[in-house]
């Protein structure tokens, strides 16, 4: 018996090493953390374990708008309650830090897409699956309970479409990050089919939120499980009548929606400004995206307020951006209200840091030799793409290197080769810009949970902000102001 109870002990902490953690859970122990280098002892009251109670506080956020009525589409989605209670807990944030000029800017958000309520499931004889896991692309156009037949087109190339009819059906095509892209949800709109289902062949069954399909017909991302149980029923099927998929999107633009920018300060010596943005919104929990570029964002006003206005060569604004998942027409209103102002806001800006997506656990997909694994975890956060002014500044360039290196924040060894994405992307034309980001298997999915972020990327990734600052306060504005690229 003591054997049997040793073995089953033995399997279940096995188990729990190969599982993500639980819930709320910060990894301590497994997790690398870098040490501080000599020089910048100054920098380790920036704590990622304190940080990272601010990605738990905004999933909350999250969830509370989820469990008031939203099961399926939630998070903190701009123009939402969850946006406005996004919008109330920075500026309460900001207040107890101590920042000066604390203030909510509304912004009246062109029409937005909200669905209202979706079902999916697939029928092949007395077989009925209910496809949980459905999620319909952002902008997706209504759809009345339809009945279609099911087609299977494989990665959705034009030799996956070959000899079939696809008009008028429901038409499933597999897709995963890194596959090379195939446009297959495009060439089965292009090809007439009603409704078209992506399948994320990610291990499990997540819900993904994709961005607008640009399709006529309404598209949907189907999680892993779900997506392979069709294409069985689809292959049991041959030679006889093809599964039905049954199914109905309730979907509306929505007028009169409103948003918010919130903004704080800690004035300087100078009128010359630094910048530190974050966009607030994001889909389900919104762990890595951007709950943790708030918080990094937090983490480097808590930092300044501590010293001295005199010892601020200059002043540091914070903006808490609206966002940007509202794709398409009327995204990113505040971003755009940023350019457009762009003389008066930048005319002595010396920096703007973009915080996105600045710490995120790395993962491995079916690892050779654990194939049965699925998704690994391992102990270190994943290397980001970057971008540090561009190549007119390669002072910020040289200063963001050495910091990422200073701190352990790994980055892809080239900067971007084109305009940064996200939020700086709107005003790198403006500004000497940095920027982080890096998009990973949970992204846009609702298992980007707290647990995702590590907090001791979150805490080297802020360290390696805040070096920047300092060594961006030592150069005379000249030396970082160009002229508005193009």
């Amino acid at each position: 018996m003591r054997t049997l109870l040793l073995a089953l002990l033995v399997a279940a902490a096995a188990l729990q090493r190969q599982a993500p953690p639980g819930a709320g859970e910060i990894v301590d122990d497994h997790l690398l953390r870098w040490p501080l280098a000599a020089g910048n002892s100054r920098y380790a009251v920036i704590d990622g374990k304190h940080l990272h109670r601010y990605v738990v506080e905004q999933a909350a956020i999250s969830r509370r708008f989820r469990d008031q009525g939203h099961p399926k589409y939630w998070g903190r989605i701009i123009g939402t309650s969850g946006d406005a209670e996004s919008a109330s807990w920075l500026a309460d944030k900001y207040k107890a830090i101590g920042l000066t000029d604390v203030r909510v800017q509304g912004l009246d958000l062109e029409p937005t897409w909200m669905p209202r309520t979706w079902s999916v499931s697939v029928t092949s004889g007395a077989k009925t699956i209910q496809l949980d896991s459905a999620q319909p692309d952002f902008g997706a156009v209504a759809l009345a309970p339809a009945d279609l037949e099911a087609v299977y087109a494989g990665l959705g190339s034009e030799a996956d479409f070959a000899g079939k009819d696809v008009r008028g059906k429901a038409v499933f095509v597999f897709n995963m990050v890194g596959l090379k892209p195939e446009g297959a949800v495009k060439r089965a709109d292009a090809k007439g089919a009603a409704a078209v289902f992506e399948v994320d062949m990610l291990p499990g069954n997540m819900r993904y939120q994709a961005y607008p399909s640009g399709t006529k017909a309404p598209a949907f991302t189907v999680g892993s499980d779900d997506g392979f149980a069709v294409r069985d029923l689809i292959a049991a099927a041959a030679g006889g009548a093809a599964p039905r998929v049954h199914v109905a999107l309730d979907a509306t633009t929505l007028p009169n929606l409103k948003s918010a920018l919130v903004w704080g300060t800690l004035p300087g010596a100078s009128d010359e400004t630094i910048y530190i943005t974050a966009h607030r919104d994001g889909w389900f929990d919104a762990s890595g995206d951007n709950a943790a570029g708030v918080a990094a964002m937090l983490g480097l006003a808590e930092y300044y307020s501590k010293i001295p206005q005199a010892q601020r060569r200059r002043t540091m604004v914070f903006i808490g951006l609206d966002g940007h998942h509202n794709s398409g027409t009327g995204a990113a209103v505040g971003g755009r209200w940023l350019a457009d102002h762009h003389e008066t806001l930048f005319a002595k800006t010396a920096l703007a840091i973009n915080c996105e997506h600045p710490a995120t656990v790395q993962t491995y997909l079916r690892p050779r030799y654990e194939e049965g694994r699925d998704i690994v975890w391992s102990n270190m956060y994943m290397a980001q793409q970057w971008y540090a002014g561009g190549p007119s500044r390669p002072e910020l360039r040289t200063i963001a290197e050495k910091a990422f290196h200073d701190f352990g924040v790994p980055m892809y060894r080239e900067p971007n080769v084109r305009p940064p994405l996200g939020d700086l992307g709107r005003i790198f034309r403006f500004v000497p810009g940095v920027a982080t980001s890096e998009f990973f298997h949970y992204f846009h999915t609702d298992r980007e949970t707290p647990e995702t972020v590590p907090w001791t990327g979150l805490e080297a990734t802020t360290r390696a902000y805040a070096k920047i600052v300092d060594e961006v306060n030592t150069l005379p504005l000249s030396t970082l102001q160009r002229p508005v690229e193009q």
